[in-house]
């Protein structure tokens, strides 16, 4: 019989591409007034990847807050696959808030499964860079050396999380005698697909140990979308 060969391969397939990896290339840059944000994820072993732009990001007012632009591409074919602009005020970083509140008290001890999803997550690739100048040389590198100081905390405290295997690098190069603030990250992390599985398995039943929880993700989830 054929069908017991068929479901094999099926099984040997499914393990295979569980036992993949999921790349997350994350470049953020900050070049005067112009921002970038760029997300490539790659899994399947290169058979899917995205990408996910943000190459406009605009202040408008206080009224209107700040106007996003956001692409996703296949880049297999480099394919626009959708593309929509919004905008970011105070009424919707408010609503978000709430509603992430409310998913937390719906969830038994997110933090703790936050945390251990990301013992899961490592850091292959890590560059950080940052050119900063204020007019003054004597301000310059003080202020060159706080954000040196900055740096550090932040990647000290990340890094107590995620598993580190490169070395980073990281630079500030002061500019002095004028003024300017640039920026760039490049971010490199993978994890396991059956890893990603397991995770969500996790975290639906942390949610369904909470009374009214799935019902109360689905209807906030459901409306954000």
């Amino acid at each position: 019989m054929i069908w017991p060969w068929i479901l094999g391969a099926v099984v040997v397939l499914i393990v295979f591409l569980a036992c993949s990896s999921m790349q997350c290339r994350f470049t953020v840059v900050r070049k005067q007034q112009d921002d970038e944000i760029v997300v490539d994820l790659h899994t399947m072993y290169g058979l899917v990847k995205q990408r996910i732009a943000i190459p406009v990001i605009k202040f408008l007012n206080l009224q209107e807050g700040v106007n996003l632009k956001t692409e996703v591409v296949n880049k297999s074919n480099n394919q626009l696959m959708q593309g929509k602009q919004s905008n970011i005020t105070h009424h919707t970083i408010k609503e978000a808030f709430n509603n992430f509140q409310l998913l937390l008290a719906h969830c038994f001890e997110f933090n703790s499964w936050f945390r251990e999803t990301l013992r899961h997550v490592r850091c292959t690739e890590f560059y950080w860079k940052s050119n900063v100048g204020i007019g003054d040389a004597a301000e310059t590198a003080m202020t060159a050396g706080m954000v040196w100081g900055l740096k550090s905390s932040i990647l000290g405290y990340l890094f107590r999380f995620v598993q580190l295997e490169t070395r980073p690098v990281i630079q500030v190069v002061p500019q002095y005698n004028m003024v300017t603030f640039s920026s760039e990250i490049q971010v490199l992390a993978k994890i396991r697909v059956y890893e990603i599985i397991l995770a969500l398995c996790r975290l639906l039943f942390r949610i369904m140990k909470v009374k009214g929880g799935l019902r109360m993700w689905r209807k906030v989830l459901f409306k954000a979308s």
